[in-house]
């Protein structure tokens, strides 16, 4: 008896381990992607309905939930507060989900927000969206092979130690 719940204390320790790195590349995906999304949002805004950045990221937020969504809602926290020095911006792009130059591009660009004109703006958008395009793919395909692969592995592997336990 002893030895079947050490076999299913395991097995749940394995594939929550699994489960917990999946999560984690879907986070990572999520992140990019609506960081994408939310760069082709600013572009319509800033280029055609010429719409304050405050206003224009809640309206994004709407219904949004993720580590992207709590990065903006920091982010218009910011803005009503006016706190934009650059040590702010450095401080929103801290995420788990971002290595170090993640980080920097995150700050850069939203460190650049509003600082320029609308032409300006909107070119500097094309160019952060195409950057993030390519990184966007890599974590998506990170997450299809890497995330499922370690949670199928934490399953293969709970199911063996279950077994060995037993």
């Amino acid at each position: 008896m002893i030895e079947l719940l050490a076999g299913g204390i395991l097995f749940l320790c394995c594939t929550y381990t699994g489960i917990g790195i999946r999560a984690y590349y879907r986070n990572r995906k999520e992140l990019y992607s609506q960081y994408a999304g939310f760069l082709e949002h600013l572009k319509e805004d800033i280029g055609f309905r010429k719409t304050p950045l405050a206003q224009s990221t809640a309206e994004y937020c709407q219904g949004k939930k993720g580590a992207f969504i709590d990065m903006l809602a920091s982010y218009r926290k910011m803005l009503e507060e006016g706190r934009v020095s650059r040590a702010d911006f450095d401080k929103l792009a801290c995420s788990p989900y971002l290595d170090k130059q993640g980080r920097r591009e995150f700050a850069e660009v939203f460190y650049g927000l509003g600082k320029v004109d609308e032409y300006t703006q909107t070119e500097n958008l094309q160019k952060a969206r195409a950057a993030v395009e390519g990184k966007l793919q890599y974590y998506k395909k990170k997450y299809d092979t890497t995330g499922t692969l370690a949670f199928k592995l934490g399953v293969v592997l709970g199911i063996a130690a279950m077994i060995l336990a037993a």
